[in-house]
């Protein structure tokens, strides 16, 4: 038969031996497991609205905004920059900083913590600060 829930009857439909389960109504907030399975109930993270992402125009010019300074000033390098690095590996990223350190395009002053933060912090360079400190020189 069924169980009679509120003014709704739920039916259940379980084979003996199986592994399954059947679920009928609302089931937000539930947390499902496998048997044996360590669940940890955290709150989900959002991300910080704040931080500058790359992916559309207005994330897009916070970011070359943001890089701006460490391009003397010059938006256009800094959207070139940042377009020539989208899918790059870590390595690639940071010779291309040494070569326009090199070139006198990205201030030495800035070519540390500073680009680092901004790269990092939009997900584009994901490797730790001394990792970038070791290579960019």
């Amino acid at each position: 038969m069924g169980k009679k829930i509120g003014n709704r009857r739920v039916v259940n439909h379980f084979e003996a031996g199986s592994n399954c389960q059947v679920f009928n109504g609302n089931i937000s907030g539930c947390v499902f497991a496998m048997p044996g399975a360590i669940v940890n109930q955290s709150p989900v993270q959002k991300a910080d609205a704040g931080k500058a992402k790359v992916g559309d125009d207005e994330g897009e010019l916070r970011v070359v905004n943001q890089l701006k300074p460490m391009f003397f000033g010059n938006e256009e390098d800094a959207r070139l920059f940042l377009g020539s690095i989208q899918g790059m590996k870590a390595t690639q990223i940071t010779s291309l900083v040494n070569q326009w350190v090199a070139e006198q395009r990205i201030s030495v002053l800035s070519r540390k913590r500073d680009l680092w933060r901004v790269l990092h912090d939009c997900g584009i360079y994901t490797k730790s600060e001394s990792n970038w400190n070791n290579l960019v020189k």
